[in-house]
């Protein structure tokens, strides 16, 4: 289990987080959203030992990350947005850093490398950026680290690879790991990431499980708004993408929620958001008071 409570952390005298409480269980990967700004890869460090708290208390698996002991820092893996890689050949590679993970799997980084079309007789410094997350992904993945930090991992990878990375990382989410994704390209992983993190304003705002979303919301493309239960909206080129509230005792019908439209919702409409998911009842929807300042 990872945990904050009370954390705090800034920058000098900028407070980026402020009391912020936040409990992780192993068997789920959680996707970790939140505006440009608003801490997500701070938070990430923060578990990962890179980065110190101010106050409050940090463990992971019963561990102090900031301590950065031998012990915690084997179980633990964090795969930054742009990896660095070391000039050495996978082989070599593996050789020099597999060593300090003692549950590291040999078998499974090989067949990872291979799915991946990753070349092992080529240095790791000429690896494009993409090849790059991708082997550190790989690495990652087949540490045997009970806690995996990723973030933005689909950055920089195309289509096919976006698909391969979903399927590993699936068989990734196993009973005693905890696994973190920060990303921007929430539908890259809308599929995967369950419970969903909402981090704003230096505090979770939301945490949500995907049973919690498809009991209390859906989806609906709309051309008029009137009469709906809106919990949020947008504009599109035939009407509304929308975000709807079900109706008390309703769990049928209409589509899974949109992830981007839950999560602006969180940020332009929380009061609105908090208000469906308690299954109280909607004020009318006024679109234009509930735009998303865009970053």
């Amino acid at each position: 289990m990872v945990t904050c409570a009370s954390m705090t952390f800034g920058y000098g005298k900028r407070p980026l987080f402020e009391g912020l409480d936040l409990s992780l269980e192993p068997g789920s990967i959680y996707g970790l959203l939140g505006l440009n700004g608003a801490g997500k890869t701070s938070l990430l460090k923060i578990v990962a030992g890179a980065l110190r708290p101010n106050g409050g208390r940090v463990e992971a698996f019963g561990r102090e990350p900031g301590a950065r002991q031998a012990a915690f820092l084997a179980d633990t893996a964090f795969v930054p947005e742009d990896p660095w890689l070391p000039p050495l050949k996978p082989a070599a590679w593996l050789e020099r850093y597999a060593a300090f993970r003692p549950a590291f799997d040999r078998a499974r980084f090989a067949r990872l490398m291979g799915e991946l079309s990753l070349d092992e007789g080529k240095l790791l410094t000429k690896y494009s950026y993409g090849q790059r997350k991708k082997f550190a992904l790989a690495s990652a993945i087949a540490s045997g680290a009970r806690t995996l930090l990723l973030d933005e991992p689909t950055n920089g990878l195309d289509i096919p690879s976006k698909a391969q990375f979903r399927r590993i990382l699936a068989e990734a989410a196993e009973p005693g790991r905890v696994v973190v994704v920060s990303t921007h390209q929430v539908r890259d992983l809308e599929s995967l990431i369950d419970p969903v993190v909402i981090v704003h304003d230096g505090k979770v705002l939301f945490s949500l499980g995907a049973d919690d979303l498809a009991g209390r919301l859906y989806g609906a493309r709309l051309r008029s708004l009137d009469g709906e239960p809106v919990v949020y909206a947008e504009r599109d080129a035939v009407g509304w993408a929308a975000l709807l509230a079900r109706p008390a005792g309703g769990t049928e019908g209409g589509q899974a929620p949109d992830l981007e439209l839950v999560f602006n919702a969180a940020v332009a409409a929380p009061e609105r958001l908090e208000a469906a998911l308690a299954g109280e009842p909607l004020p009318a929807y006024t679109p234009a008071a509930y735009a998303v300042e865009k970053e």
